[in-house]
């Protein structure tokens, strides 16, 4: 299995503590775990950070072959805070991956699935290489994660990807950047499909009551098992279910049990500090 990924990699400060992390270099590190082949597609500085993140990137398992080194620019980082265990996010601006380049070597094998957000997008540069992997990449499927964050989003973006889009996630709290397709999720999941046809599935994630997938050929929706655990914070929760769904939708499970394997993934990893726990023997054969 064969995955290209793009997106940022930036450091998560925890008042003294700092964890690497940007939901596609997580949603890769899961991805790599679970067993696929990942390029990752990203930028950093060239300070300490970066060699840092480098290091990170490797010993996790992910080819850093497409990962620049900008001269001059800063390692993405984030200041972050937790309110009752959800997340807050204080995002650098002017950062590397805000200008990541397309990458110079590529394997020359045609990806199975191209996955993207639009945080790395929310400059011209790294937006102009993302709209190339979507043209030039071949890949069989486009995983279009849309991970909001902040304001560093808009429409006509998020539509710029969509006639690519083959399987698309959002969560909850997104539906209201997709209001011009309906007023509650079900209506979105099929307006989206009907409008991109492209679009064969749409995951929504529903925090504590699991999620949803609308399938467009089957005009269905599959509900899936709902979390047990309490979370102790949600950083890289949506990122492990993402990872965990596409390694099962492109290994050919039955929609029903990906949708079970992904959240049995994210249940374990929002009982965890940091996005990309390690996990215990018996959780290996619940998700894959």
């Amino acid at each position: 299995m064969n995955v290209l990924t793009f997106g940022e990699v930036l450091w998560d400060i925890f008042g003294d503590e700092k964890k690497i992390g940007g939901a596609p270099f997580n949603f890769s590190a899961h991805l790599a775990r679970l067993g696929a082949d990942v390029t990752f597609v990203s930028a950093v500085g060239d300070d300490p950070l970066g060699e840092e993140t480098l290091a990170a990137v490797r010993e996790i398992g992910l080819r850093t072959d497409a990962v620049a080194v900008l001269r001059g620019k800063k390692t993405g980082y984030c200041a972050v805070t937790l309110e009752n265990g959800t997340p807050r996010y204080d995002l650098a601006r002017g950062v590397a991956y805000d200008r990541i380049p397309f990458p110079a070597s590529r394997s020359g094998s045609r990806p199975d699935a191209l996955y993207l957000g639009t945080l790395a997008s929310r400059e011209g540069e790294s937006r102009d290489t993302a709209h190339r992997l979507l043209s030039e990449s071949g890949a069989k499927e486009v995983f279009f994660d849309v991970n909001i964050r902040g304001n560093d989003w808009s429409e006509p973006l998020i539509r710029s990807y969509l006639p690519y889009t083959t399987l698309l996630k959002l969560s909850r709290e997104e539906l209201y950047a997709f209001s011009s397709f309906g007023s509650d999720g079900e209506t979105v999941c099929a307006e989206v499909c009907r409008v991109f046809p492209n679009v064969k599935q749409v995951v929504l994630t529903l925090d504590k009551d699991g999620a949803t997938v609308y399938d467009a050929r089957k005009k269905m929706f599959f509900p899936s098992p709902v979390p047990q655990s309490k979370p102790v914070s949600t950083v890289g929760a949506g990122a492990s279910f993402s990872a965990c769904y596409l390694y099962n939708y492109l290994s050919g499970a039955p929609t029903e049990k990906y949708l079970a394997r992904a959240v049995a993934l994210s249940d374990f990893v929002v009982t965890e500090l940091g996005a990309v726990p390690d996990y215990p023997a018996d959780l290996w054969e619940k998700i894959r």
